[in-house]
Parts: C-alpha cells; structure tokens; sequence
C-alpha cells in the first residue's frame, strides 16, 4: 500500500509539472569547507548546501550528538553557545567512497567562526546505508575511541543529566 500511495504521489508531482530546485547558494562558510577540501584532495561533485545549529548542552545529551562530536578531534565544551555551520558537500577519491556504489561520499563540513572544527562522512548510496558515519577523513567512532564504552560512560556522566 505504501509504494501504492508513494507512486501515486511521484505521477501527481510530474503531472503537475517540473518545478527545478534552485542551487544552494554558496556562503563565505562554504567557500571555507570547499577549500578544506580541496587541500584534502577531495573533489568536490557538488555543493549540497547549508544548515546551521547553535550548539546547547542539551543537545550534547542526545545520541545523535554524541555520535556526531564522538566522530571530531576538538571538544564540543569550547563551542557551546556559538553557531556552527554544517557545510554540505558530495566528494569522490574520499577514504569511504569505496562503500559507494558510485564511488561518492556525502561530507558536512563543520564551520566555526571561519574555521573547519571537523565535519562527518557517508558514503552515498540508495538510503539503505545505516549507522553513525565517519569522520571527515573517514574513521569510525571506534577507531578514534578504540574503548569505546569506556569513551560513552565518561560522554554520558559529563553530558547527562
């Protein structure tokens, strides 16, 4: 019934015409990322767009965030309160484009301030792909944290309530 209703969904939307997204325009944030990684020999595909998120530290108590600042170099304490800008890229020649069907790996590049702080990495596929991604250069939460309970015990008595 599901793929019914989606079908039917995908003829209505054609039927009505084919309204062309437009672009993401590209921020000076952006121009930073795309530099990044470019100096990480990244080729850049295309540029995916821009989404923005104070960090709080009630959203370092979320999972999502856990796996995500788990994934960076730098703590997540020094850029409480502050904007930080996820920049979005599809790359090839990246560590995890392999996993890829079409050898492609989704980045967000995370910018501070007119700094990259780190970013995440997937590799693109039909949205089956699960899991908590990568680093920006393509390691895992447990190659980074090779205790990895030790590392979610010492998150959660620090960012828990």
């Amino acid at each position: 019934m599901k793929k019914w209703t989606m079908l039917i969904l995908c003829l209505f939307l054609v039927a009505c015409g084919e309204e062309v997204e437009p672009e993401p325009e590209m921020t000076e944030n952006g121009r930073v990322a795309e530099q990044y990684l470019e100096e990480q020999q990244y080729p850049i595909v295309s540029f995916e767009g821009e989404h923005t998120s104070t960090l709080t530290l009630d959203e370092l108590k979320e999972d999502r965030a856990r796996n995500t600042w788990g994934l960076q170099s730098v703590s997540p304490d020094e850029y409480v309160g502050k904007i930080i800008y996820y920049e979005n890229f599809t790359v090839k020649d990246h560590p995890i484009s392999k996993q890829s069907p079409a050898d492609l790996t989704g980045v967000s590049v995370m910018v501070v301030d007119g700094k990259v702080i780190g970013g995440t990495s997937f590799p693109v596929t039909d949205g089956s792909g699960l899991g908590n991604g990568y680093s920006l250069s393509g390691e895992t939460l447990e190659d980074i944290h090779p205790d990895i309970q030790e590392w979610q015990e010492a998150w959660d008595e620090k960012y828990s309530e």
